[in-house]
């Protein structure tokens, strides 16, 4: 079942985050923190909820979550070079490792597309790692085009 998770849930989330952000940290330890506390992480849910985000989760009949997606309304001003708009970022997503392949990333997604389309949403976008072939398969499986190219360049 797929559904949005009430800000007095979001402690619910700290083991997917723990996963994801292993996964991430242990590629890029210089960016990412795993000395976080659990108070910090789930402060960080709680407050991008406080600010419009919406977080879909996925959970077995006993309320144990097997993923979740943070999507980000963002909305850009005109500027001399571009026009407005307003899509949906796909801040992040995790699917416990133990349910991969099993359509869960997919039904988040189509949860979050479903309430796109609600909500007067037309595109969503995302950053992904080159190292995180898990999430870029799941981008391609949905219908999502390489959008750009991010460089990154550290001087030793």
């Amino acid at each position: 079942m797929i559904r949005f998770l009430r800000a007095d849930e979001v402690e619910k989330l700290l083991p997917l985050s723990a996963q994801v952000n292993a996964l991430h940290e242990a590629q890029h330890p210089e960016q990412y923190r795993g000395d976080s506390t659990p108070e910090e992480v789930t402060g960080f849910f709680v407050e991008r909820m406080a600010e419009g985000a919406r977080i879909f989760v996925a959970e077995e009949q006993d309320g144990a979550l097997t993923g979740f997606l943070l999507a980000v309304p963002v909305e850009r001003a005109a500027s001399p070079f571009l026009h407005p708009a307003r899509h949906l970022e796909l801040d992040q997503i995790c699917v416990d490792k133990t349910y991969r392949g099993r359509g869960v990333g997919k039904a988040l997604v189509a949860a979050m597309e479903a309430w796109m389309r609600d909500n007067d949403f037309r595109e969503w976008k995302s950053m992904v790692h080159g190292f995180n072939k898990h999430s870029q398969n799941l981008m391609t499986r949905q219908g999502a085009d390489v959008f750009g190219l991010r460089y990154r360049k550290v001087l030793g």
